[in-house]
């Protein structure tokens, strides 16, 4: 590699002796088990039975992407849904009501989950699903024999919830104040990294101060999405988060544009365009992905954030000196790409970011450019030497 011949360049020119602090055994650095905790935020209105079996068709093809990854990802799992309030009649209520999707709701004057983790169960009727804050599993680990069963049980959230849906309040009540001591204990661990998903056929109506007048954007709210942002940014759960969000929202297919867009199959419009979630998402940068609701399929967008997440691989150590990374990838073809290495912040452009811990998060390595990770790919990671 070329670091190595310089290294070596330097030493056989006569430049003198190695300074004290060099590193002089050559070591390989350890990748290490990596964790995430993913919540997804399901929209439970009338008009999502279709999207949440979508989930689960593709729920399979999501964590074998993980499972590809070269780090282990120990991830974990939780749902909520988008249901926080409903406006009716100039009030704010918090329970199933009937609606004409469901006149009869199972969990008619039961209150919403207002973030708190589910499990769902009854028949396979979207106007019969019930859901439970309490009922385990609602943390669903990596190494269950049961998770693509209880996934694809708890992602079925019915069609009862609130048309006044509130996906980033949602996803701000199950990571921060009584959930995270109660409903949610567990979820959230230290040092791991955090996904969010949001998955919604409308637009956001998030408004914690309750100045909406009505059940439908944009009267529904006028809280600002920058308040979200400033929540990502602060310590979740005791801890700056290394956050990725997703959304799977009412965008045009093609320009990912905000959209009333069409439903396949059916052909029916997307309630509202996703204006609010699009804007919290597209504020994250690299951070952020966003794909339709209406593409006829999730699986791509499912494999698109699975892949995403296995970017960031752990290491098991700091390197004594980062500066002199040697970083390859090893293909599934039995091919070899060596990568160029930059600390996160170093002026140029480089295939793979070395971070420095940070918090209770281990030192990593981020890949893109030549060495975006594929799957089947393995990693040589070492510390180059001198003498």
């Amino acid at each position: 590699m070329r670091r190595m011949a310089a290294l070596a360049a330097l030493v056989a020119a006569g430049c003198g002796k190695a300074p004290p602090n060099a590193v002089k055994a050559c070591q390989s650095l350890a990748v290490a088990e990596d964790r995430t905790d993913i919540l997804f935020v399901v929209d439970d209105s009338g008009s999502m039975y279709d999207k949440q079996q979508d989930l689960a068709q593709n729920f399979g093809a999501f964590i074998a992407r993980l499972a590809a990854s070269p780090a282990r990802n120990a991830f974990q799992i939780g749902i909520t849904t988008t249901s926080v309030d409903r406006y009716d009649l100039g009030k704010f209520t918090a329970t199933f009501a009937p609606t004409g999707a469901c006149p009869s709701p199972p969990a008619l004057g039961q209150p919403y989950p207002r973030g708190a983790l589910v499990s769902c169960s009854g028949p396979d009727v979207p106007e019969e699903r019930i859901q439970s804050t309490t009922a385990p599993p609602r943390i669903l680990s990596a190494d269950s024999q049961t998770l693509v069963a209880d996934f694809t049980r708890n992602v079925a959230v019915g069609i009862c919830g609130s048309g006044r849906e509130q996906g980033l309040e949602a996803a701000r009540l199950a990571l921060s104040g009584p959930a995270l001591s109660g409903a949610n204990a567990g979820f959230l661990r230290s040092g791991a990294r955090l996904v969010v998903v949001i998955v919604s056929d409308d637009d956001d109506c998030s408004d914690p101060e309750n100045t909406g007048k009505g059940e439908e954007p944009p009267d529904c709210t006028s809280y600002p999405v920058q308040g979200y942002l400033d929540f990502f940014a602060q310590p979740i759960g005791g801890e700056v988060k290394d956050l990725f969000v997703a959304g799977i929202i009412a965008v045009d297919p093609s320009t990912l544009a905000p959209s009333a867009c069409l439903e396949p199959g059916t052909g029916a419009q997307a309630e509202h365009p996703a204006f609010r979630y699009k804007a919290f998402i597209d504020a994250l940068g690299t951070r952020g992905l966003v794909d339709s609701v209406c593409n006829a399929s999730f699986e791509k967008t499912l494999l698109a954030v699975a892949t995403q997440i296995s970017q960031e691989v752990p290491l098991a150590g700091a390197p004594a000196d980062p500066r002199l990374l040697a970083v390859s990838v090893l293909h599934a073809d039995g091919s070899r790409t060596d990568c160029s290495v930059k600390e996160q912040g170093a002026p140029g452009a480089a295939d793979v970011a070395y971070l420095p811990p940070s918090g209770n998060r281990p030192p990593s390595l981020v890949f893109g450019g030549v060495c975006a990770l594929q799957v089947g790919d393995r990693l040589d990671v070492k510390l180059l030497c001198v003498g």
